[in-house]
């Protein structure tokens, strides 16, 4: 990731979304685990064989939205693009000051051992676990650079998908139009992805499907 001055990094800080995803209502009621939905997607540098043989992807874009489950709301932040990003370090932390804020305000915190009563509790979701699985993970461990603890437990709504409708999508878009969806947005646009994949796991709720954690990097894949 390219360097970037601190005005722009302010600038970025202030990179704030909110839209309306009040749409039909829950036809099936299924008790939820978690209050708030952290569905992050990034974008990845991608080489062409065989010129980028041997290459190491890096994050280019790092999007994240805050979809409340109840009040159907989404926040979302777009942080490092490819012509204005941050160094992914410099990142991190910035989405660590931009997530901390909100779980002060909100009151929510993220899965533990110990759950401090009264707290709402929220978890990350990811389309497939390449990002935080594999894409972070191994950045992170290149270039020596902290990776928070919370990164270590994500919802794969992929796996949940296939066990709830009994078939394999054909990526996301797939996985959409099947359910009924039409994608809003640009395709592989790390904040448009991350959108239609709250939108996704909105449906699924609907659906009756329950969303629990399918990884977690310190026990491997949940059973």
């Amino acid at each position: 990731m390219a360097y970037s001055p601190t005005a722009e990094l302010a600038r970025q800080l202030d990179c704030i979304e909110v839209i309306d995803v009040t749409k039909a209502n829950s036809q099936k009621k299924v008790t939820q685990h978690f209050d708030f939905l952290l569905v992050l997607d990034f974008e990845a540098t991608c080489w062409s064989f065989p010129s980028g043989k041997g290459r190491n992807n890096e994050v280019i874009e790092f999007s994240v939205v805050l979809y409340d489950r109840i009040l159907h709301g989404l926040t979302g932040i777009n942080q490092a693009q490819v012509e204005e990003g941050v160094p992914l370090g410099t990142c991190l932390m910035l989405f660590t000051r931009w997530i901390g804020n909100h779980l002060k305000n909100l009151n929510i915190s993220f899965p533990s051992d110990m759950m401090l009563p009264g707290k709402k509790k929220c978890v990350f979701v990811t389309w497939s676990s390449w990002d935080l699985g594999t894409c972070l993970l191994k950045e992170c461990k290149r270039k020596n650079i902290y990776k928070q603890e919370f990164f270590s437990k994500w919802i794969d709504l992929r796996q949940i998908y296939m066990e709830h409708y009994y078939r394999r999508p054909k990526g996301l878009l797939g996985a959409l139009e099947e359910v009924g969806l039409e994608f809003i947005g640009k395709q592989h646009s790390g904040l448009d992805d991350a959108k239609n994949t709250a939108y996704l796991a909105r449906k699924l709720i609907q659906d009756g499907a329950y969303l629990k954690i399918t990884n977690d990097i310190n026990n491997k894949k949940k059973r």
